[in-house]
């Protein structure tokens, strides 16, 4: 967002203006929400939204979410310097670090987890979880200071993610891509062999992509297509809801926590057919909803 003319609150969509009467000497939280509500129905008008909004249950959870996407984000922007990253400021990255460990069996309390993101002591006796924490603590600002989508990032993010960690065996994960078969809900995943293969077709699939599909597609199928590969030994999920986020947040939506009580829902929503899944973006939405109705703290942000 800026101020032009001294009059206008201007956003860009695409190379596209959008504008509102302002009054410098008391622009307020309205100027943003009717800027937002502008934002959402440039958006609407755009061909990639039509395309998604056809292959969802609900219509109304979508408007829904982007409007609460859009006037958070833009709230923030608007009453903070844009350099700090809001969503270690919102606490987003501890919750979203705590329910995506936990769906994946850890124990660590949420407490414990916030005084490791605060740099305090803590007396939980598994140091594989607390390392854990730490090493998506770094995960995540590998991904919001350096990350662009190709292989060797990928492999990158996965290896900050388990180094140092040990596996059941007591021993250390192995580095890169996975050298035996693995399985997702019963279902084979790429062979081994064709692991760099099928991640090179799928980094490519989402450059043809980014600027065709819109955001919120683009990101719940890429996050399919990555788990229908499982191109690691383990720590897939992890590394996959990684890359779901950094996709969203390139695109200027609010990331996504997959709630760990949610976990067999999920798994559900995935078993058939695994790409332009409606029962699928129906669980994604709903997770995005979800998120968002847990950081509202806005009176104008409505409940979706």
């Amino acid at each position: 967002m800026y101020i032009k003319n001294n009059k206008l609150l201007v956003k860009k969509i695409w190379n596209k203006e959008i504008s509102v009467w302002i009054n410098l000497n008391t622009l307020t939280e309205k100027d943003i929400l009717r800027l937002t509500q502008k934002e959402v129905f440039k958006i609407k008008e755009f061909e990639n939204y039509k395309n998604f909004e056809k292959n969802i249950y609900n219509k109304n959870i979508l408007e829904n979410i982007i409007f609460s996407s859009k006037l958070f984000l833009n709230l923030e922007e608007f009453k903070k310097n844009k350099k700090e990253n809001i969503y270690f400021n919102l606490g987003f990255i501890e919750k979203f670090v705590y329910e995506s460990n936990r769906a994946e069996w850890s124990k660590i309390k949420e407490e414990d987890l916030i005084k490791i993101f605060r740099n305090k002591k803590v007396n939980y006796q598994n140091k594989n979880e607390i390392l854990e924490v730490k090493n998506s603590i770094k995960a995540f600002e590998f991904m919001q200071e350096k990350f662009v989508f190709n292989v060797w990032n990928i492999k990158k993010v996965y290896h900050i993610l388990t180094k140092n960690l040990v596996m059941n065996s007591w021993d250390k994960y192995p580095r890169w891509f996975k050298k035996i078969e693995n399985t997702v809900n019963d279902e084979i995943t790429s062979n081994p062999e064709n692991v760099e293969k099928d991640i090179e077709n799928l980094i490519l699939w989402y450059k043809e992509n980014k600027n065709k599909l819109f955001p919120l597609e683009l990101a719940f199928i890429f996050h399919l297509k990555f788990q229908k590969i499982h191109p690691f030994l383990d720590w897939n999920w992890r590394v996959g809801r990684f890359l779901l986020n950094k996709i969203l947040i390139s695109n200027w939506y609010f990331p996504i926590i997959i709630f760990s009580n949610n976990k067999k829902s999920f798994f559900n929503s995935i078993k058939t057919p695994w790409i332009w899944n409606k029962k699928y973006f129906k669980f994604m939405l709903e997770q995005n909803k979800k998120t968002l109705n847990y950081f509202n703290k806005y009176e104008t942000l409505p409940k979706t």
